[in-house]
């Protein structure tokens, strides 16, 4: 090793003799004599050789320091060589990906089995240990031995072998699968297929034979790369692990450093002003500086925004700025739903209708349009609005904001060094002996890097999950990559996002940038995008884990934990996700992909295309021959004649907003199709010629007019997912449907029509998911119990929903059965308690005959999580059944309902209210039914005893005051419907409670407890007996009983200081003492002691001015009653 201090520029770096001798040449006729100035010093610098011939020259401080002019030059050659790396590493990326998926296909045994028909069994297998090798040598180089020309020259060959050898090995996967499919025997005796055996192998053997040319090439940086430390990647992208969470956990507390901002954006937007009906107001931020996130925290504040405007709407516009597309998502917004199909005068009346003379609040996230006229067209829509209305955008352009006339600029800050270190580390997972001095060292020069831009810190960050090394932080923080001169934060980012980009490992890549064909701010659907990456062969089986989705779940989580997809939502149990929008631009920017912007030109070499907001049309045949996906969005406008004819690798078609009265014909040209995604299709009937697209896997066919399938559907033998949800017209499923052998997915969700599922549905023995929520399925069939693979059954408001069929614990695999709203379901079946892996069951309805199963039997099921209703609770009549239902040991449940009704109605069920019941009984019964301390939700309605739960009480002693149980977790309890109940006595400290609601309660007389120092809303309605209610702010002024509430008196509740919200309804002898708290903002009352309004101001002696009442007098009443009591000003 070379003495560091005698080293140049880099203690190691190293240059090739002919890369000086070439560098000097160069310049020689401009410099002459500086040319023989260098052409001596290199002859007189040390020589050492190197294996194979190779010479090097280590370069001496100060002898360079002796020729300015070549430090210069020297200079240059390195900003070369970085640039070159930074290029080498996005096509060695690309390459990786597409070996990746080339050994995918060549991996399944009906390829090895056809190879051997053919004939190329050697061959193929040639090709398949090579692309492994040169894979592995990628991810193991990555673009540090590629700034040399020759490499890159070498790098650049192998990105156009791959596509060459994608697209044999696509032509002959497709054929073995064909030919697997076919039931014509033996094809080797067919003269066709003797003719495609002989160019098959022809074309193989003459890739192997490039592919070994290209090997030889790769000596010369094998030496370099062979003497680099390897570089892994994370265990948790390399593996699927045993129980990784599907979705992350997001909420406000995970935004770091965004108070003091939204705070300031609010209390702007609701301070008044008559001047101006409508105000504007821009964030403005460089991309990824958390412009959005700012936004959302405004737009979703709860005790102010929400309260503050009628009228809240969020619409995504981006880079196009359509002014009709825009009053599409205006409708849309309001809508709330499927929107259907209208013509712009309707929807255009419906936005003014829902605006006009209403104070409203409307986000238009990611402006980019500088045009006054085309701000003008849309402000017609918005203009309309009640004093007070706001419009508040996000934009990178300062130019935008002066554009839209903004009333108020808020330029946000990057994150200080503390908040970017506190994200840095909240976006990685910390062990549990914390971090060594070096970690952290070198995580803080990392974060430094990325300026304080919270998307850069997240995805680097994400980068870094599961890396152990040292070495692998290392190499991180020195990647040149990350070292961007100047101040343009924006290069920064885009710079982390690469390098995150390249750190994936191969398998990834392709699933990442395959996401580049939705526009940008589309919500990708998860499940959609899991069937298109199967369809393109970006998964296969691992070892111990043949399920695909099961596989695909694990990308997509990796994929969240890197932030390259995020905003998560789960909506009827369909997840849905985004991209940012720089994340969108990196993808394009590695994808071989054609977007339109004005006029086609030749897209022959184009494998993906994303087609939207454009009239185009594609006249050659060949525009599509090398096609592997489309995306079409208001495919209406795009004519393909025949030209996907020639599309012999397309394997996806997605069709947005098709609004089309029949299925394109266009589709049924693609032979190999995989997967085929439409939404908004006007038609009622898919036509025959679906079923004869032999090899399609996935279809999609979602908010349609669908009313019934053709009855060939049963010839999809390959299908294994089909997807008609939002087809509110569909009456039922063909029964050809039970000839669907490879199934596994039907998902039927708001077909509002479909009463019953076709007997042969016991035929698809591969079911796994079948979704019926928001159906009027009745009854399902018996035979389903046999359908021993089912995992997902999801029945959730079905409320025409009466029974279960018996046996259905034979389904051990079943891990979902959400009955989530099923109010017409009068018991479980016996034998429930079987499915010991159910995670999910949002419903169990307690019967009273013997073929109803006990409560008991929830015990059993030992992993249920999220929601749980118990219905019926008044039908338990031991109380050792509800002791073994085990709640307390469902560490998972995070809402409870106890309901002693038998539906979610006012009907009453046995004994509810049976005065001569033992309510000694029914307290035994409710103790039995304590829940876990991690609950944060509970809500316990009809309960007929006359005493308290102890679970929630306080043992009061001589000397102290002790809690038989603690919920450290829980934030809203709702109390309904309990007739005898007359004292709520010392109830537990809950430190995180946040909403506290007592309704229909005529006995109840006191309340006392707490404190509950994070109490937000009280709610009281139909408390006719309640009398004083006395609350302080724990920790506040003296009380009779002393401080710190060491004794509790009737009617005493100790609070926070955050109660701003109080509801009184029909409680007519209810007064609060001493006073309202000082922190309430909203009073409503109504048919309450009208007394309770001199409270409101007791410490003034009147209501003061900072109040503003609003009184309305009630039907068939002359009785004016309050309605809301709002402060204004602090």
């Amino acid at each position: 090793m070379w003495p560091s201090g005698r080293l140049g520029v880099h203690p190691l770096t190293l240059f090739s003799c002919l890369d000086y001798w070439q560098l000097i040449t160069t310049e020689r006729k401009r410099r002459n004599s500086q040319a023989n100035r260098c052409t001596e010093f290199l002859s007189s610098l040390p020589i050492k050789r190197r294996k194979g011939g190779c010479i090097w020259i280590w370069k001496w401080h100060e002898q360079t320091q002796q020729i300015p002019e070549l430090q210069e030059l020297l200079a240059q050659e390195r900003y070369k060589k970085e640039m070159t790396g930074v290029e080498a590493a996005a096509i060695s990326a690309v390459v990786s990906g597409i070996l990746k998926i080339v050994g995918n296909k060549l991996a399944p045994p009906v390829i090895k089995k056809y190879s051997s028909i053919v004939g190329v069994e050697k061959d193929l297998q040639e090709l398949q240990d090579r692309v492994v090798e040169i894979n592995s040598w990628l991810e193991r180089a990555e673009c540090q031995a590629m700034e040399t020309d020759a490499s890159f020259n070498w790098l650049k060959q192998l990105k156009d072998f791959a596509y060459a050898v994608d697209d044999v090995v696509d032509e002959f996967q497709m054929r073995a699968e064909k030919h697997d499919a076919s039931a014509a025997g033996d094809m080797c005796l067919q003269p066709k297929s003797f003719i495609f055996h002989c160019k098959a192998a022809k074309k193989i053997k003459a890739i192997n034979r490039r592919f070994a040319a290209i090997v030889k090439q790769r000596t010369d940086s094998s030496v370099i790369a062979n003497s680099l430390p390897p570089i892994g990647h994370p265990a948790y992208m390399n593996e699927i692990p045993a129980n990784s969470p599907s979705l992350p956990v997001v909420d406000v507390a995970s935004v770091l450093g965004r108070d003091q901002e939204k705070n300031q954006i609010i209390s702007k937007l609701i301070k008044t002003n008559d001047q101006q009906r409508i105000r504007i107001f821009s964030i403005i931020g460089l991309g990824g500086s958390g412009k959005t996130t700012l936004a959302k925290l405004v737009f979703n504040d709860g005790n102010i925004i929400e309260k503050h405007y009628e009228v809240r709407l969020w619409v995504h516009v981006s880079q196009e700025f359509d002014v009709n597309n825009l009053i599409k998502k205006l409708f849309e917004a309001i809508a709330n739903r499927d929107p259907g199909q209208h013509a712009l005068p309707y929807m255009s009346n419906k936005i003014l209708d829902k605006l006009t003379g209403k104070r409203f609040l409307v986000v238009l996230d990611d402006v980019w349009t500088e045009s006054r006229i085309k701000w003008k067209e849309l402000m017609v829509y918005l203009n309309n609005g009640a004093s007070g209305s706001g419009i508040l955008l996000t934009t990178r352009s300062r130019q935008v904001a002066v554009t839209v006339e903004s009333t108020y600029q808020f330029d946000l800050p990057l994150l200080s060094p503390g908040d970017s270190w506190q994200l840095f580390q909240q976006c990685l997972v910390i062990p549990r002996k914390g971090w060594d001095f070096e970690f952290e060292q070198i995580g803080k020069e990392i974060v430094k890097k990325c300026a304080g831009v919270p998307l850069a810190i997240k995805v680097l960050a994400g980068a870094l999950r599961g890396r152990e090394r040292i070495e692998e932080w290392q190499a991180m923080r020195d990647n040149n990559l990350l070292d961007v001169k100047g101040e343009d934060h924006s290069v920064s980012v885009f710079a982390c996002l690469r390098l995150s980009y390249f750190h994936l490992p191969s398998h990834l890549k392709q699933c990442f940038t395959i996401c580049s064909m939705f526009p940008k701010g589309h919500k990708i659907d998860k499940e959609q995008l899991i069937d298109i990456w199967i369809a393109h062969d970006m998964i296969i089986p691992m070892d111990g884990v043949h399920c695909l989705e099961y596989i695909g779940h694990r990308y997509f989580g990796s994929l969240l934990q890197v932030f390259f997809l995020q905003d998560v939502n789960e909506y009827n149990g369909r997840v849905t996700c985004r991209m940012h929008d720089l994340v969108h631009d990196l993808a394009q920017s590695v994808t071989d992909i054609f977007v339109p912007k004005e006029e086609t030109s030749s897209t022959k070499s184009y494998r993906y295309f994303s087609l939207t907001g454009h009239e185009i049309k594609f006249p050659s045949k060949n525009r599509f021959e090398k096609a592997r996906a489309i995306y079409v969005d208001n495919g209406g406008d795009t004519t393909f004649g025949n030209t996907l004819k020639s599309a012999r690798h397309l394997r996806s078609i997605t069709m947005e907003r098709l609004y089309a009265a029949i299925v394109p014909t266009v589709i049924f040209q693609v032979k190999n199709l995989k997967y085929l995604g439409i939404s908004r299709l006007r038609c009622e009937v898919l036509p025959d010629a679906i079923s004869n697209i032999w090899s399609l896997q996935a279809l999609h066919v979602t908010f349609s007019d669908l009313l019934k399938l053709p009855k060939s559907i049963g010839k999809l033998q390959k299908l294994r997912t089909l997807n008609l949800s939002q087809c509110v017209k569909l009456m039922c499923l063909p029964d050809s449907i039970g000839d669907c052998q490879m199934i596994s997915v039907i998902n039927l969700c708001n077909c509002k029509e479909i009463t019953v599922l076709p007997n042969s549905i016991i035929r698809n023995t591969n079911l796994r998911v079948l979704r019926l929520g928001y159906t009027k399925i009745e009854r399902l069939p018996s035979s389903i119990t046999t359908l021993r693979n089912l995992e997902c059954l999801d029945l959730q408001e079905c409320h025409g929903l009466v029974e279960l069929p018996e046996g259905i614990g034979n389904l051990h695999k079943l891990q979902i059965l959400d009955l989530d709203g099923c109010n017409g379901l009068g018991s479980m079946p016996v034998g429930i308690g079987k499915l010991r892996r159910l995670q999910k069951l949002g419903l169990f309805a307690v019967g009273d005959g013997e073929t109803s199963a006990k409560i008991s039997e929830i015990g059993n099921i030992i992993r249920i999580s999220g929601k749980l209703s118990i219905r019926g609770v008044a039908h338990v009549m031991s109380p050792a059944d509800a002791h073994s239902a085990w709640l307390k040991q469902k560490m998972n449940l995070q809402m409870l309902t106890l309901n002693w009704r038998c539906n979610d109605f006012h009907s009453k069920c046995g004994r509810c209210h049976d005065d001569s019941m033992n309510t000694d009984n029914e307290l035994a019964i409710l103790d039995g039914l304590e829940p876990p301390s991690g609950i944060r939700v509970l809500r316990i309605i009809g309960y007929a005893g006359c005493q308290y739960m102890r679970w929630m009480q306080k043992q009061v002693g001589i000397r102290s005051v002790q809690a038989l149980s603690h919920f450290p977790r829980l934030t809203e309890v709702t109390l309904s419907d309990l007739p005898k109940l007359k004292q709520l006595e010392g109830l537990v400290e809950l430190p995180c409670l946040e909403e506290l609601e007592l309704r229909r309660m005529p006995a109840l007389e006191s309340i006392s407890g707490g404190p509950f120092p994070s109490l937000m809303e009280l709610k009281m309605n139909d408390l006719p007996s309640l009398g004083e209610l006395w609350m302080f702010v724990s920790g506040g002024e003296e009380t009779e009983c002393g401080s710190n509430y060491s004794c509790h008196h009737v009617g005493q509740v100790a609070i926070g200081n955050r109660l701003s919200y109080i509801c009184i309804e029909k409680c007519p002898k209810l007064m609060v003492k001493p006073h309202f708290p000082s922190s309430l903002d909203y009073l409503e009352l109504d048919w309450s002691n009208g007394q309770l309004l001199q409270l409101v101001g007791q410490d003034h002696g009147s209501i003061p001015p900072s109040f503003s009442l609003r009184t309305f007098t009630a039907p068939h009443t002359t009785r004016k009653r309050i309605l809301v009591c709002i402060r204004t000003t602090r």
